[in-house]
């Protein structure tokens, strides 16, 4: 006889373990909300998804002439827009996630009360959105490389740990932001204000040389200004491996898994505030 299979549900979070298994089996959502999202964004646009590049390339000419043409701002060896270029591409990777990630939830709240899937879906489908448009925002990259003759560094092997880095520095505070968000949206008000002082406190568009050296720790402590920099050193060889790189991507490992395990125990709640 064959044994039939009891699956038992229950009201209890799942362990990690499990909870990790469950994403794995609806992973499919992943592309479903993505690609929804996508149609969703460049949805009756003249330009559709080419807004991706215009997006990148407009805040390179802004700072490119205010800080580079005006302020006459200097990054050493590297030319200023390529230095802000490949700022921008870390920073636009990472204010999207956390943009998009944090309202994910609210922002879903008729599918989530008709259906079951794991909540953390939502947050990892707004990364392979980020993940497309970063694809495209760097081609922006090819004809500024050829114009100043500037060859890619070997270090760009170490592509992968950079993106995997910027992707745990965003959705460390989405899953943060969601566990207390969905009960009071306070902290989805003062987000943005968040950012844009965040943006002060990161080396996008000026180097980290302009800082007194009593200050100089802010970059060092700050994770996304260490993944800025490895951008720029994956990229061009620009500046010295740093230890604490290393150092913040563990810490930013540990946290972004804390926030997850925290944010699946909390989930089924949910649904009773959106």
């Amino acid at each position: 006889m064959l044994e039939k299979k009891i699956k038992t549900i229950s009201s209890e979070p799942d362990n990690f373990i499990t909870y990790f298994k469950k994403i794995w089996d609806y992973k499919s959502l992943i592309w479903v909300f993505a690609l929804r999202d996508l149609k969703v964004k460049y949805a009756q646009t003249l330009l559709g998804i080419s807004w991706s590049i215009i997006q990148p390339l407009t805040g390179l000419i802004m700072y490119s002439f205010f800080f580079g043409y005006i302020l006459k701002w200097e990054t050493d060896e590297l030319p200023f827009s390529l230095y802000v270029l490949s700022g921008l591409i870390g920073w636009n990777f990472f204010t999207y996630i956390i943009y998009q990630g944090s309202s994910s939830i609210q922002d879903s709240s008729q599918t989530i009360k008709k259906i079951y899937f794991p909540k953390s879906i939502l947050p990892f489908s707004k990364v392979i959105v980020a993940l497309i448009e970063l694809l495209i925002s760097t081609l922006i990259l090819i004809p500024l490389i050829i114009y100043y003759n500037i060859n890619l560094s070997w270090n760009i092997i170490w592509l992968p740990i950079v993106i995997l880095f910027n992707m745990l520095c965003a959705l460390t505070p989405v899953f943060w932001i969601a566990i207390f968000a969905y009960k009071k949206r306070d902290l989805l008000h003062l987000l943005p204000y968040f950012i844009t002082f965040g943006i002060w406190l990161t080396p996008v568009f000026f180097s980290s040389n302009i800082f007194p050296n009593k200050l100089k720790i802010i970059i060092d402590l700050n994770p996304i200004a260490n993944v800025i920099e490895m951008w720029r050193w994956m990229l061009f060889g620009f500046g010295s491996f740093n230890k604490i790189w290393l150092i913040n991507l563990f810490i930013v490992s540990i946290t972004c898994i804390t926030g997850m395990y925290i944010y699946n125990k909390n989930e089924d709640n949910f649904s009773d505030f959106i």
